[in-house]
């Protein structure tokens, strides 16, 4: 299928209000982060008036920017966000295809790409650090794509960010308080620090969409738990051990020597940090520490399930406040957790296959509602070339695993017969 755009129009939307600080310091981890960005595409099934959409969805980001508003701001020096109120960039466009052509084809990763805004990686300071693209289709139907800088958001605080923008979509106050934080939790690098260097991946990345039924997830966790730490395993935990098993077959199959695979499985630390640590409001990236495994490891899912529960565990030994002086425990619980990170980036070296599993589910994504209904699916837009997003199915109980890879490495996985009998790749989402 060919989809072609027509633009309707573009602009800049500021906030509203424009009292707020000036400046904003990125984290220690921000400052190393590469300049992508953390996309999601929301699908709605409605005949909508384009004028009336477009305005409302105008305005009440106006307002959303004037409390989130370092994401009217740019990027300075790669060390702080100049909260300048330059604004964030709008995009409206008509598709010459029909919404169920697209939910027919979910995994055309051409297609998706089309409906996020791409942003040029020339000049990071140059480019807004939020980008909006709408979307009306043919006949009827519309999406919303949402970018933000992975610079200052993770997956979690784009869940925060649209939440308030649906509510002032919809005539209602918000009363959130975001608070840019991440600098507070992971202070700034010192010049002291150097950082591994970033490994270049030359060749061409494929995405496909796996999606997992409730009765296989059922399978597949029963034959994920019962390892030496795991009595019953999460879908979540079942699902990222197989594909990691499955992953690491791929790369195995064309590799002529040992590789260390180094994963990172992502993880909201907001519930299980204590407040007075990091707010639940915190807009920033917090992730959990790497799981190294050479390609010497046959990667057993119960094995994984069990080192990355371990891993878990050790971030809550990390984080446990003394109760006689939690005031001096927190200090001390934030300069380990940091410790511990820096720690975990500096032994990665840039040879190493580093695999990055984010998981996006029950993150309310199919709550968002602008006006015009919730939508009837929502996808993620992948930022690496070796990185799996974890989604809710549109059903409410199955999983979607985005998977991208090298393409030699996705060639050997859409055949993979042990992945294949837990999920199928590429259905179709909804037919309407």
């Amino acid at each position: 299928m060919t989809m072609k755009l027509e633009l309707l129009s573009k602009e800049v939307i500021r906030p509203v209000s424009l009292n707020h600080p000036q400046t904003l310091h990125l984290s220690l981890f921000d400052q190393f982060l590469p300049s992508t960005y953390v996309s999601a595409i929301f699908f709605y099934d409605d005949q909508a008036n384009q004028e009336i959409l477009g305005q409302r969805l105008k305005n009440s980001l106006s307002q959303t920017l004037s409390l989130f508003y370092p994401l009217a701001g740019r990027i300075k020096e790669g060390v702080i966000v100049d909260c300048n109120d330059e604004g964030a960039l709008f995009t409206e466009a008509r598709a010459n295809v029909l919404l169920s052509d697209v939910l027919r084809n979910p995994s055309d990763a051409g297609l998706v790409q089309k409906l996020i805004v791409s942003p040029d990686h020339a000049d990071p300071e140059t480019w807004p650090l939020l980008h909006v693209k709408v979307i009306f289709f043919r006949d009827r139907g519309f999406s919303v794509a949402v970018s933000v800088s992975h610079k200052i958001c993770d997956a979690t605080s784009l869940s925060t960010f649209v939440r308030s923008w649906t509510k002032a979509a919809r005539g209602y106050v918000d009363n959130v308080n975001p608070e840019f934080a991440a600098s507070v939790f992971y202070p700034p690098a010192d010049n002291s620090i150097e950082f591994p260097p970033l490994l270049v991946h030359e060749t061409k990345s494929k995405t496909t969409r796996f999606v997992f039924g409730h009765l296989e997830i059922e399978k597949l966790k029963r034959r994920a738990s019962g390892g030496k730490r795991v009595s019953q395993a999460t879908r979540v935990e079942s699902i990222t051990a197989l594909l990691l098993r499955c992953m690491t077959k791929a790369r195995r199959s064309k590799a002529g020597e040992v590789t260390e695979f180094a994963i990172t499985q992502t993880m909201d630390l907001r519930p299980r940090v204590p407040f007075s640590l990091l707010p639940r409001k915190a807009i920033g990236n917090f992730f959990l520490p790497l799981l190294k495994e050479s390609s010497e490891s046959k990667m057993e899912i119960q094995d994984t399930v069990s080192k990355l529960r371990k891993t878990k565990e050790e971030l809550n030994e990390l984080i446990t406040e003394d109760p006689e002086d939690a005031k001096v425990s927190s200090a001390g619980a934030k300069e380990r957790i940091a410790t511990a990170m820096l720690s975990s980036l500096c032994e990665v070296s840039p040879e190493t296959e580093a695999y990055v599993v984010s998981s996006w589910c029950r993150m309310s994504f199919y709550e968002t509602d602008f006006g015009w209904g919730v939508p009837v699916w929502v996808a993620p837009d992948s930022v690496d070339k070796t990185h799996v997003v974890l989604m809710d199915a549109n059903d409410g109980e199955g999983v979607e695993a985005w998977v991208t890879l090298p393409e030699t490495d996705m060639a050997a996985l859409e055949h993979d017969g042990e992945l294949l009998f837990y999920a199928t790749a590429s259905p179709s989402v909804l037919l309407i």
